[in-house]
């Protein structure tokens, strides 16, 4: 099996919440025949109506029906299965009207191909170690535009205004959700970095401007043109273009997994864990094993592209899609402890994949990476 997340930026992150109850197979093509009732969205009415046209035609238009299973595999864990948003690390709702009527299809490809290192949301393109190749993103883009409602913006040219001045107003407005300098925030009340590179590389300033004046309706994103001043939302969108820097340039390719010397503490006595609903570990736990010296492996079960951003020191790349191919590799003697940002989607289906093939010394990182970061224990990354 395969599973996996989508995230996009200014409403956009990244367990399996497909409802058609599909899976991708090992090769990345449908592991059944997609039927007549799959469930893909309806297209009777707006943009996505001609996305289903262009579909009908042939090979040389999307398949919507590869595009659900994809969706369900990597994307609906966090941004729901029907795309209504905050299932898994405020990741956004994609099928919210705002956010489709503002996002091209650039931004989505690139969020989907690059997403948005050094936050939840991973990048699924092959050229950054993912599983999707170009004609899986166009497939997956056309299945979430058929969510698009008829609404239509007109995004206006690039800001004339003062970052200098918009600081003041971001504090005021912005930071308490989006962190003081775009950092963005986990949790409960928390909201997405806006100073991510990715992001404002495919976000134009009409995006972002569009996103502060009209917010996204139903969700904790309010409508912010009725507050500011015009001037103060030019302010606003210059001090997020000044977070912008450049993207990675070299991005690693295809993984594929060493699972060599992969025990932390090899050798070492074994921990005595106490576990969550037989499930969960917290940080500090495994922590202090490791500082005991004690045996385990560290499986990040996150897409390559992440771990080569930031892994806890020791740890071993195992993509959950890519685990199937290789769980008969681990040893069943040793602890393995699976983590990944969400902080549970991911890594919960390296554990049940584990579970199923008889692995008993099995957990998930409670609190996931980030509060492990969080907490100042050791990381580590190679770009």
């Amino acid at each position: 099996m395969r599973w996996a997340s989508l995230i996009i930026a200014l409403g956009a992150c990244g367990a399996l919440s497909c409802s058609s109850g599909l899976q991708p197979s090992i090769s990345g093509g449908p592991a059944i025949p997609p039927s007549a009732d799959m469930g893909v969205p309806s297209t009777d009415t707006g943009p996505a109506g001609d996305a289903t046209a262009e579909a009908d035609m042939g090979p040389a238009g999307p398949d919507l029906a590869r595009g659900q299973l994809l969706y369900g595999a990597y994307c609906g864990f966090c941004h729901g299965d029907m795309g209504q948003g905050y299932v898994s690390d405020n990741a956004n709702a994609l099928a919210n009207p705002n956010f489709l009527a503002s996002a091209d299809d650039d931004f989505l490809r690139s969020s989907i191909v690059n997403g948005r290192p050094g936050t939840p949301m991973s990048a699924w393109g092959k050229e950054q170690g993912g599983p999707l190749d170009e004609e899986d993103a166009e497939n997956v883009i056309a299945y979430i535009r058929g969510w698009e409602s008829d609404l239509t913006v007109e995004l206006g040219d690039d800001s004339e205004g003062s970052a200098e001045r918009g600081a003041a107003v971001y504090a005021a407005a912005c930071g308490v959700c989006h962190g003081d300098l775009g950092e963005g925030r986990q949790g409960e009340g928390g909201a997405l970095s806006l100073n991510n590179p990715w992001f404002l590389d495919a976000a134009s300033d009409g995006f972002i401007r569009y996103a502060i004046e009209d917010g996204r309706p139903g969700t904790s994103m309010g409508a912010y043109g009725e507050r500011l001043m015009t001037q103060e939302v030019e302010d606003l969108v210059a001090l997020i273009r000044s977070w912008q820097r450049p993207t990675d340039s070299a991005p690693p390719g295809e993984y594929i997994p060493d699972l060599q010397d992969i025990v932390i503490n090899s050798g070492g006595a074994e921990p005595d864990f106490t576990l969550r609903e037989g499930k969960y570990v917290p940080v500090d736990d495994v922590n202090a094993a490791m500082e005991a010296g004690q045996a385990v492996i560290m499986l990040d079960a996150r897409a390559h592209g992440d771990f080569l951003d930031g892994h806890i020191l020791g740890a071993v790349s195992m993509p959950f899609y890519l685990l199937e191919d290789y769980i008969d590799q681990f040893p069943r003697d040793i602890w393995i402890i699976a983590y990944c940002g969400c902080p549970h989607a991911i890594s919960g289906q390296a554990w049940e994949a584990f579970a199923a093939a008889g692995f008993t010394k099995i957990a998930v990182l409670d609190e996931g990476y980030y509060e492990w970061t969080n907490r100042g224990y050791p990381v580590t990354g190679t770009r």
